[in-house]
């Protein structure tokens, strides 16, 4: 009788391990997808950056990005970073450096419709001065993608 007891005790405990192993065997980490190389987890390049002289200043548009450059789905898109440089005009040939002009916040990657289109107009402007502007695209985590394509405009009379 006593060993009938002992032999259905240490059954019960082999069962209990096998299914304790069984669950952490099928809830272990495992491959979840194929590894990603860093540049093709940036937000593809805006194409459609757009430029414009209206009466307050400058008006910039373009489209919003919605896949990373591997095409998958893009979920974590931050800002728009805008750079802008003045083109001189004792020398346009001259090389001038793009410095940052202003950054346009994305505040709706959590709602079911997005914007598809995004702008910015520059106001911080000197007359008789032409301007080339460009767009990065910023994810939340920092990373910038390619610059946009250039846009020129001259400004004032």
């Amino acid at each position: 009788m006593k060993r009938q007891r002992r032999r259905e005790k240490n059954w019960q405990r082999a069962c209990l391990i096998i299914l304790i192993g069984a669950v952490f065997f099928l809830s272990s980490c495992g491959k979840k997808a194929d590894p990603r190389a860093p540049e093709l987890a940036l937000p593809q390049t805006i194409r459609d950056l757009k430029a414009a002289a209206q009466a307050k200043g400058i008006a910039l548009t373009w489209g919003r990005p919605t896949q990373y450059v591997d095409g998958k789905a893009l979920r974590d898109l931050a800002s728009f970073v805008i750079f802008r440089r003045e083109i001189s005009k004792s020398c346009p040939d001259c090389p001038t450096p793009f410095r940052e002009r202003a950054r346009v916040n994305v505040e709706d990657q959590q709602k079911f419709i997005q914007k598809k289109q995004f702008g910015f107009i520059d106001e911080e402007l000197v007359p008789q001065t032409t301007y080339r502007y460009r767009v990065f695209s910023e994810l939340a985590d920092g990373l910038l993608s390619e610059p946009s394509n250039e846009v020129e405009v001259a400004w004032g009379p």
